[in-house]
């Protein structure tokens, strides 16, 4: 057998290479990276919220929008993030938060005793004592509403404090009702002395009202303290980010607009608005 020291290997050639296609690839990569990295660029992160104050004009479950919740939606929204409202009971609102079902949650404070992280107070919510300016009453505490027949909102005795229970009790014309509209009706048709909710539920509820005449002018009694809320969230940073959004939406005179969307301060006597305190 034949033997040759002559033996030559052939050694594939690689294809050539497109120094230009190269360049383009490289660049297209830094690109990506960079695109991804830029929150202006980055896709809005989604955060979904639960909602446990569903009530007009604060949040409004059928066209997910309202007073608070277009203010949460627009101070987290150039922060980079869109939000998804979860609409629950309040009783729900601390077990989604425990077990981290969501990432935040709307209208509570740091008394609730549920552990998040806290925003700075993005609403503050007052219950007040409005009559008809025509009667001429003088309510400058609850001792005040004594002889008066009164509609409250529904578990009013709950919220309003040992005193206003009290006299509740001893009222035979108190009541209370779940829609709350209707103590709009009442008030202005003079089939009751006053009615106790929340102002801004109160100019609300008056805004859209098309049963009686809302034009006749009201007396706005301040006798029970507001109370703030803030946002809980589960993420610090999230918490962070909404504090300077808000501060933002403030400074913008946005926080302004987004308040007489929805609601209309006019023929109030002592009315003040404490969204903003």
């Amino acid at each position: 057998m034949k033997t040759s020291s002559n033996i030559q290997y052939s050694i594939p050639r690689c294809r050539g290479i497109n120094i230009h296609l190269l360049k383009y690839a490289i660049l297209a990569s830094i690109f990506v990276v960079v695109f991804a990295s830029c929150p202006s660029f980055a896709a809005p992160k989604e955060l979904t919220l639960a909602v446990g104050l569903a009530i007009p004009p604060y949040n409004i479950p059928e066209t997910k929008s309202g007073m608070e919740l277009d203010i949460v939606r627009e101070a987290l929204k150039d922060k980079g993030y869109t939000i998804r409202p979860k609409y629950v009971p309040f009783a729900r609102v601390k077990r989604a938060l425990k077990y981290k079902e969501v990432d935040g949650a709307l209208t509570i404070n740091p008394d609730s005793g549920i552990e998040a992280f806290y925003s700075d107070g993005h609403i503050v919510c007052e219950n007040v004592v409005i009559s008809l300016k025509e009667n001429s009453f003088n309510i400058k505490d609850v001792n005040g509403l004594k002889g008066k027949s009164i509609l409250a909102f529904q578990d009013a005795t709950l919220y309003l404090g040992k005193d206003f229970a009290s006299m509740a009790k001893q009222n035979h014309e108190y009541r209370e009702i779940p829609k709350q509209q209707l103590q709009i009706n009442l008030l202005y048709s003079n089939r009751v002395d006053t009615v106790v909710l929340d102002k801004n539920i109160f100019y609300y509820h008056r805004q859209h009202n098309h049963v009686v005449d809302t034009s006749k002018p009201i007396d706005m009694w301040h006798i029970f303290p507001p109370t703030p809320f803030s946002v809980a969230f589960v993420d610090e940073k999230v918490r962070n980010d909404f504090n300077e959004g808000l501060k933002e939406l403030r400074n913008s005179g946005r926080y302004d607009e987004i308040v007489k969307k929805y609601i209309t301060v006019q023929g109030v006597n002592g009315s003040r608005l404490r969204l903003r305190d």
